[in-house]
């Protein structure tokens, strides 16, 4: 999908910088082939099917079956995310467009970082901040996070009727994957690759989840509501004082799982 463009503005001089993009590179979460809804509006309606209509054979010209399963709809409300950091004015003056536009980039991680942080947890939502993930009741099983429980864990998917592409993982126990595939005598025919990237077709993905915790999905069941207005703003009104520019950003974010199904949970015993 296209990216927006989002100007921000110093003195007379105005700037462009692409921050979704980054925003998308950067976050654990917006990586992976989640269903991204980009929206202007504050609210977000998303229908879901909670469960499947039921086909049947039927004689031509006969009455078609009417079950229309059930379903119902997601609401999303963005919530807002942000920082603050205070840089000197000489360094802003003295920087061309492309180094300031590194500052909003700077900035961007700090927000792909505080989401995929709530993404991942387990705290109930509040009026501040969306749930995070495994604060619900979503299929799951207990086991260890290695080569075997994650394919058993695809295959559950699968069961479910759902197609697993991505598995999330924590740094650790992607490195133990790494090294027990290695241990097992499996060749990298590129010794120069970062290691083992997939487990029954899924890709291996980090995520800051604990150790022995990993989600594994089909990922385009979980769709992250993003506004459109991410900005990077600078202004020397807060920094008077010190004879400083303050830096500044918001982006607002919401999420929810349009099939727990396409979902698996796979945490120690």
């Amino acid at each position: 999908m296209p990216m927006p463009t989002v100007t921000a503005t110093w003195g007379r001089e105005s700037w462009s910088a692409v921050l979704l993009e980054p925003l998308y590179q950067q976050s654990a979460l917006l990586s992976a082939p989640v269903t991204r809804v980009v929206t202007d509006g504050r609210v977000v309606h998303i229908p879901r099917v909670l469960v499947d209509p039921v086909a049947d054979w039927t004689a031509e010209l006969a009455e078609l079956p009417t079950d229309a399963g059930s379903g119902d709809t997601l609401q999303l409300v963005p919530k807002k995310v942000g920082d603050v950091i205070v840089v000197s004015n000489e360094s802003i003056e003295d920087s061309s467009v492309g180094q300031l536009n590194a500052v909003g980039r700077m900035l961007v991680r700090g927000v792909s970082k505080k989401l995929d942080a709530t993404f991942f947890d387990a705290a109930a939502s509040t009026a501040l901040r969306p749930a995070g993930i495994r604060n619900g009741t979503l299929p799951g099983g207990t086991g260890a996070v290695d080569v075997e429980g994650l394919i058993g864990a695809v295959g559950a998917v699968a069961a479910a009727g759902g197609t697993a592409d991505t598995i999330f993982v924590s740094a650790a126990d992607l490195t133990a994957l790494r090294q027990s595939v290695v241990a097992g005598g499996y060749a990298i025919s590129d010794p120069t690759a970062p290691g083992v990237e997939r487990i029954a077709g899924a890709q291996l993905v980090t995520a800051p989840l604990p150790a022995g915790t990993a989600i594994v999905a089909q990922a385009d069941v979980l769709v992250v509501a993003v506004a459109r207005d991410i900005a990077v703003e600078f202004s020397s009104d807060a920094g008077f004082g010190v004879d400083g520019t303050a830096c500044r950003i918001t982006a607002r974010f919401d999420w929810a799982v349009g099939d727990p199904a396409g979902v698996y949970v796979l945490t120690a015993a």
